[in-house]
């Protein structure tokens, strides 16, 4: 067996060209929606950032926000049940401080301007190590090349299902559209935390693997003088030292990446623990030694999985977040629909693969347990299909290369035109799509300036945990701009979300006894009363007529009022 290093991964400066390119072409095409939703804003409509999961990006803006006021602690921003500050987010957290550090006033701008400058730094960061990981499973340049892109614009067969007018086939959404664990260019289109989180798994692994002595052990030289067990004991402390080296930079990867995400954590173990098993099978003997680097790995990246276990179990806010956060697996199909060409043409390289002197058997293992974790009795099922294209793109590239009957040479042409073209039409759909529907300056991606205008002034008056009610598409966006936390406005984020709903539209509906307002603004501790469109949308109820509430902001169409307190109009 050759060394992992040396024979396996090394890459010319032509091969990172090629790699840098396509980087930037991936990168520039994922920001065309972004390019043309700010050159569309107007006086009166205002671009918010974001043209995918729109919801989710503003609560990461609200998060930053955080971050940005001076606070290391996440506080919940979508409810306004008291709860103690807690470790997590910490990506988004310092991204608001690096925001604060610019010039401007606009906080929130600078905050999606660095939330982009993030998205294009880790993602291109991500694309480098994608291509250094696949370096070390082959030597051919042709089989990395074509791994790398399909890992970088591959998709699905969603495309197909959105062509048949089956968009919501079986209960859900095509996966490659939805799913950024289980696509990378989805993470490149919007999500920076999942592009580095997705780098530091796949370090943790390289580490991993040579901490399991792929390649043949070091050898370390002793003086001409010394004695042979002298000798003996130097190599085996050299090597001791440099395995358990290898084995803490893998666990401190893991580590890192769950204080980004930290259930992801658990895949990087059972993509280890898997890969350990074949390592097992195709050394017919049990691998004590790989088994106990494995451990201490585990052991290094484990207090960030129990802190985020006893959070979500011992705080009810946190528990009923948990709770709530259902990304359950859909019908197996979907998985199917999502890698079933991919799979196809991984299986004529399995034997090869198998076979292989690099350790392929861990690309092998890693799409192996993918069916067994997506299926856990887990709230976040579908999510614990974190980075399987990787490990499959190289497996399908090689199936390729197989069916080309070459060894040696590159895959027909043809052949991979045609796979590149049918796993990336998913994604020239998503962009082009998203571009068209912005024509019309849709909500919630366009926000009223008005509505700006409202929250920007409330941002100047109110107090750290102090509460706005206002209706959920409201809500959601108010954190990112103001420094209080909202009544509702995410899903899983606000306690009981859908009853606050409720509660909500109740609030503004004109039959409501003021009785059962005064007591829903005192039970939650409510201090300002947001009114604008979505408001009235729900009610017709007349606020300036409420004697427990003083109109403190008015324009021609948003309204804030203060509860219990002197208005600045009166």
């Amino acid at each position: 067996m050759a060394d992992a290093d040396s024979q396996f991964s090394i890459c010319s400066s032509h091969e990172y060209r090629f790699v840098l390119v396509f980087s930037i072409i991936a990168l520039t095409t994922a920001s065309v929606p972004y390019i043309v939703g700010a050159a569309l804003a107007t006086e009166n409509r205002l671009f918010g950032g974001f043209v995918y999961g729109v919801e989710d990006c503003y609560s990461y803006l609200a998060k930053m926000r955080q971050g940005a006021e001076g606070t290391w602690l996440f506080h919940i921003a979508y409810t306004p049940e008291p709860h103690p500050g807690t470790f997590f987010f910490p990506f988004h957290l310092l991204l608001g401080k690096a925001a604060a550090l610019l010039p401007g006033g606009d906080l929130t701008a600078r905050m999606v301007w660095v939330y982009h400058g993030a998205r294009v730094i880790f993602g291109l960061g991500l694309l480098l190590t994608v291509y250094r990981f696949l370096a070390l499973f082959t030597r051919r340049v042709a089989v990395r090349r074509l791994a790398w892109l399909m890992v970088t614009f591959g998709g699905g067969l969603g495309w197909l299902s959105v062509a048949l007018g089956q968009s919501n086939w079986l209960g859900s959404m095509p996966l490659d559209f939805i799913l950024p664990e289980g696509f990378t260019f989805l993470v490149l289109y919007a999500l920076p935390h999942i592009a580095l989180a997705r780098t530091l798994l796949l370090w943790g692994i390289l580490f991993l693997l040579r901490a399991w002595g792929v390649g043949p052990k070091p050898e370390v030289q002793g003086p001409n003088h010394a004695s042979r067990i002298t000798h003996r004991v130097l190599r085996i402390t050299h090597y001791a030292s440099r395995t358990m080296h290898r084995a803490a930079m893998a666990g401190v990867c893991w580590l890192a990446m769950g204080l980004i995400v930290p259930f992801y954590v658990a895949v990087a173990w059972a993509v280890a623990w898997a890969a350990w098993v074949a390592l097992v099978l195709r050394r017919r003997r049990v691998m004590w030694q790989e088994a106990l680097v494995t451990t201490v790995a585990a052991l290094i990246s484990a207090p960030v999985v129990a802190y985020s276990a006893w959070v979500f179990t011992t705080d009810p806010v946190y528990a009923t977040w948990a709770a709530q956060n259902r990304i359950l697996s859909p019908h197996p199909l979907h998985y199917l629909a999502a890698y079933g060409v991919p799979l196809v043409l991984a299986a004529f390289a399995v034997r090869d693969a198998w076979r292989d002197e690099g350790p392929a058997w861990l690309a092998l293992a890693w799409v192996a347990v993918v069916p067994l974790l997506v299926y856990l009795p887990f709230n976040l099922q579908r999510r614990l299909v974190e980075g399987v294209q990787v490990p499959l793109s190289l497996l399908t590239a090689w199936g390729v290369l197989s069916i080309s009957k070459s060894r040696t040479q590159s895959p027909k042409p043809v052949l991979v035109g045609v796979v590149l073209v049918v796993l990336s039409l998913t994604n020239v759909l998503l962009v082009a799509g998203n571009c068209l529907a912005l024509r019309g300056q849709p909500s919630p991606i366009y926000r009223e300036t008005g509505e700006v205008a409202a929250l920007d002034w409330l941002n100047g008056r109110v107090e750290p945990g102090d509460v706005v009610l206002a209706a959920y598409e409201t809500g959601n966006y108010l954190p990112a701009r103001v420094g209080a936390r909202a009544f509702v406005g995410h899903g899983p984020e606000s306690v009981h979300a859908d009853e606050k709903k409720a509660l909500v539209a109740r609030f503004f509906d004109a039959t409501t006894d003021d009785a059962w307002r005064r007591q829903l603004l005192a039970q939650y501790g409510v201090d300002y009363v947001f009114s604008g469109p979505a408001e009235r949308a729900l009610g017709d109820f007349d606020a300036g007529r409420a004697m427990y509430l003083r109109r403190v902001y008015d324009t021609d169409r948003y309204v804030v009022f203060g509860v219990g307190e002197l208005g600045v109009n009166e």
